[in-house]
């Protein structure tokens, strides 16, 4: 089937500004330069992705929330309601089921990382739609406990983090591991994208998602090449 290619931008949020995703230390991402992109301010930021290309989901990492999770942030809310015409997909490292559905908005699907989630059992016998992320470091799902694998999600993130930033490709190391444990989910493929060739290689291995930012901004995707 001839599959179209979903762009996904991924921004992370850190004292209410746009970060650079390294794959070193979450602590040591710094503010986005000016050399990617005019400004750091996340609405600015999503305006000048939007100029790109006409994205219609975009994925928001909390990195404030994954580190210490709070209940709401502002900015997030801000977000919701400006871009009311775009979804989200958020992580803000909910740990507890009774953490959900922080946002009125209806644009925004919640994330579900494994690196931060404890309390699978209770998401069985919710109505709550999520995404489960499946966060990999070294080659082995980062999880607090080992309960997400008996949850069927529909749609999962393969996150590889050691990729992120690194330019280093798709980690289909990672892929695999996802496919075998969720042979029915959908996945999203996220870390290394460098360029299109990446692009044009997930798409022939039948993936229809994709979440990447750097090679974005350094104008290295052809967006054509997604049909």
């Amino acid at each position: 089937t001839h599959n179209i290619m979903k762009f996904i931008p991924a921004i992370d949020l850190k004292n209410n500004k746009v970060v650079l995703a390294t794959c070193l230390n979450r602590s040591d991402y710094k503010e986005i330069p000016e050399s990617l992109a005019p400004s750091s301010d996340p609405l600015d930021f999503i305006e000048y992705l939007l100029s790109k290309y006409h994205f219609n989901t975009i994925y928001l990492a909390d990195l404030d929330s994954i580190d210490n999770f709070y209940k709401h942030s502002n900015t997030i809310e801000k977000i919701l309601n400006n871009f009311n015409n775009i979804h989200f997909l958020i992580d803000n490292g909910i740990r507890k089921s009774s953490e959900l559905s922080q946002y009125n908005s209806n644009n925004y699907t919640q994330i579900i990382a494994t690196e931060s989630f404890e309390e699978y059992e209770n998401l069985k016998h919710s109505s709550i739609e999520y995404i489960l992320s499946l966060d990999f470091s070294d080659n082995q799902v980062i999880a607090l406990n080992s309960d997400y694998t008996s949850l069927k999600p529909k749609k999962i993130i393969c996150m590889s983090l050691d990729n992120i930033g690194k330019k280093s490709g798709p980690n289909y190391n990672d892929i695999r591991i996802s496919q075998k444990q969720y042979p029915g989910a959908e996945i999203i493929v996220s870390g290394g994208i460098k360029n299109n060739n990446d692009i044009i290689s997930l798409k022939e291995n039948g993936f229809k998602e994709v979440i990447l930012l750097t090679s974005i901004l350094e104008n290295k995707i052809d967006f054509n090449s997604a049909y």
